[in-house]
């Protein structure tokens, strides 16, 4: 045991005991006292776990360097020095890890003392160390980040940046504006929240004459010689100029997972003129990012082209089905569901959920979109400017799954999803209404609500703390715990840290993984969390990327069955194209190809086949179960079987 430790401890206690109030004291027996702890400390031992209790055992040692100083007794004084006292250090030396042992050296013992004079007679080293450390992270974490989160991005703030705010409700023609400026670049970038999106855009400057390149996080569409790249909002190249910018869904600037994209674009991206499309309640906030900015702006508010009424009745299913209705539900087991007793009474149905792969939610909407389906069955996915001939929205559902909670839809979320129907140029009017009276009362009562002002902006991981000496979650954790400037507000980091205990768990295997810029590309990869077989592929895929120049090719093999196991693998082959990019592997672009032409079409026969599978149905008698049913169970069997039983 090192010397200057011990040394540190005894003057530590020494201290105390001497700069404590005096007060009468029995010190009859002391020396049994003392004997007795030497004996017992020489025995002791802790776990990493009994920090409190070995707190307790500095707090008694405290109590005995009082007596101690207080008699001046030389034996005593040579027991407490040559036998407690290296004992506790021992005890308290085997909490720490190798590394952080290295950390104890006499510089610091010495910080220590001064910063923290004394409480090493009340705590244990390795938790002093742990709050010192924190302590001065946290400090690193404030030097490196600006204050202000705009200043990160110094070469946008030195642009001229003129921003035209593009502001209104669906269906009001904001976009389209934004794009006929865009078409005028000779530099522009499109910068939307989903891979669709940049697709549409992609696909309407090609039919323009428009040389044009898509780049999402799934594919890359380059075209040579091309003037506009539309992509996806997180694949902004921050140090690329453009002349013009397009920025869709600004709205999602206040998104806890993505909404730092939006913030980043709107602080950095480096083009002179700057469209941003949103919904009046990001107004005040994006208005105010750009002030802090510097720059000047000018706001274009519009007017929704088509009327959108609440119907009066309630919807009855499967009743009142009409052509180019959409049906609005909140999880794939519903679309399905739905889809599959729509097709039992001959209505064919396109569907649309987040799971789905881009291709397939295409195809479903062309097949909408040409007559060849007569409605559609969607979740939430439907709400994200997706342009479809819906005449009306009939909420077959009015509460969802957040994540952490199943709660009632919110004003906006409505607001949101009821603006797909009536799309303009096709009908003059787009309807509303839910099933059953209860559902259509709640949105009644919410529809004339004023909605609430975004009033955040989610604010994202500054790579620049990638440098810092510490461990990659501890940096991620520190930096979260921190509480930035309003608006801003950090992000979700939950699933950085999932992926970051995942990779720990490998990390021996990890050629990188004390990289922490690799490890970053690795554990912000967007990962389905929820598909365990997708997160044991990223694994792999972390422990092996180094054996090749490319990847290896994704598991097949499945414990899913069905739609799910073809969707899982269509996901896997995302990840292999995502982790290749991000790790600079050689992607086999043509096998990848054939992969996903392959999946896609099994996914596609799935769902054009029969689907009576899927309709849900009580676990004993058999019967459908009513829209909405949170059980497996229908109320005749529950109330026969016990009321709290299949719960």
């Amino acid at each position: 045991m090192e010397n200057y430790i011990i040394e540190f401890y005894i003057e530590q206690y020494r201290q105390n005991a001497q700069n404590s109030k005096k007060r009468d004291i029995n010190t009859s027996h002391y020396m049994h006292k003392i004997n007795s702890k030497a004996k017992s400390i020489a025995r002791a031992s802790y776990k990493k776990t009994e920090s409190a209790a070995l707190n307790t055992l500095h707090n008694d040692i405290k109590r005995l360097a009082y007596l101690v100083y207080y008699t001046n007794n030389k034996n005593a004084k040579n027991v407490f020095a040559t036998e407690i006292i290296p004992n506790l250090v021992r005890i308290d030396m085997s909490l720490f890890d190798e590394e952080e042992i290295l950390a104890i050296t006499p510089d610091f013992l010495k910080k220590l003392g001064k910063e923290q004079k004394g409480q090493i007679c009340t705590t244990n080293l390795k938790e002093m160390y742990a709050l010192y450390r924190k302590r001065r992270l946290r400090q690193e974490i404030i030097d490196l980040v600006p204050a202000r989160p705009e200043l990160e991005f110094p070469e946008a703030r030195k642009m001229k940046r003129k921003f035209i705010l593009h502001i209104g409700p669906t269906n009001s023609g904001k976009t389209y504006n934004a794009l006929e400026r865009l078409k005028t670049a000779e530099n522009g970038v499109y910068l939307g929240p989903l891979r669709l999106l940049a697709l549409e855009v992609y696909e309407r400057m090609t039919d323009a004459g428009i040389l044009c390149t898509m780049l999402t996080g799934q594919e890359c569409i380059e075209t040579s010689g091309s003037r506009i790249t539309a992509s996806t909002v997180e694949m902004l190249d921050i140090e690329k100029e453009y002349d013009i910018a397009v920025i869709d869904e600004a709205q999602l600037v206040a998104d806890d997972d993505r909404g730092h994209s939006w913030t980043r674009a709107i602080l950095g991206t480096k083009a002179k003129e700057i469209h941003v499309c949103m919904s009046p309640v990001a107004k005040d906030v994006v208005t105010h990012l750009i002030g802090l900015c510097g720059d000047e702006y000018e706001i274009n508010e519009y007017e929704r082209k088509t009327k959108l009424l609440v119907e009066d009745e309630a919807f009855s299913f499967p009743d009142d089905v009409e052509e180019k209705d959409a049906f609005i539900v909140f999880s794939k087991k519903s679309v399905l569901n739905i889809a599959a007793r729509l097709e039992e009474r001959g209505i064919k149905s396109s569907v649309i959920y987040g799971s789905l792969p881009p291709e397939i939610r295409r195809r479903q909407m062309n097949m909408f979109n040409s007559g060849e389906t007569k409605v559609v069955v969607s979740t939430d996915a439907i709400g994200m400017g997706l342009n479809l001939p819906v005449r009306r929205i009939v909420f077959l559902e009015m509460d969802k799954f957040d994540g952490n909670e199943r709660r009632p839809l919110l004003l906006p979320e409505i607001k949101q999803i009821a603006g797909r129907a009536g799309r303009y140029g096709l009908y003059d009017t787009g309807y509303v209404t839910a099933h059953g009276k209860n559902n259509l009362n709640y949105i009644k009562r919410m529809w004339d609500q004023k909605e609430e002002n975004i009033e955040t902006v989610s604010l994202g991981f500054p790579q620049i703390l990638l440098d810092m000496d510490a461990p990659l979650d501890e940096i991620i954790k520190l930096w979260h715990e921190s509480t930035p400037s309003e608006p801003f507000c950090k992000i979700n980091t939950d699933e950085m840290l999932f992926l970051y205990k995942e990779a720990y768990k490998e990390r021996f295997f990890i050629a990188d993984f004390d990289d922490k810029h690799i490890l970053y590309k690795m554990i912000t990869c967007p990962v389905d969390i929820k598909d365990r077989e997708v997160v044991s592929q990223w694994r792999r895929y972390c422990m092996s990327y180094t054996s090749d120049i490319s990847l290896d090719y994704p598991d097949k093999r499945s414990r899913y069955e069905g739609l799910m196991q073809y969707e899982s693998y269509y996901k896997k082959l995302d990840l292999y194209y995502q982790m290749s990019v991000r790790l600079g592997k050689i992607v086999d672009t043509e096998w990848l190809e054939n992969e996903r032409s392959a999946v896609q079409t099994k996914i596609m026969q799935t769902l054009s086949k029969n689907k009576n599978e899927y309709i849900l149905r009580c676990r004993y008698c058999g019967r459908i179960l009513p829209i909405g049913s949170a059980y497996n169970v229908c109320n005749e069997c529950h109330n026969l079987r016990g009321r709290n039983y299949y719960r």
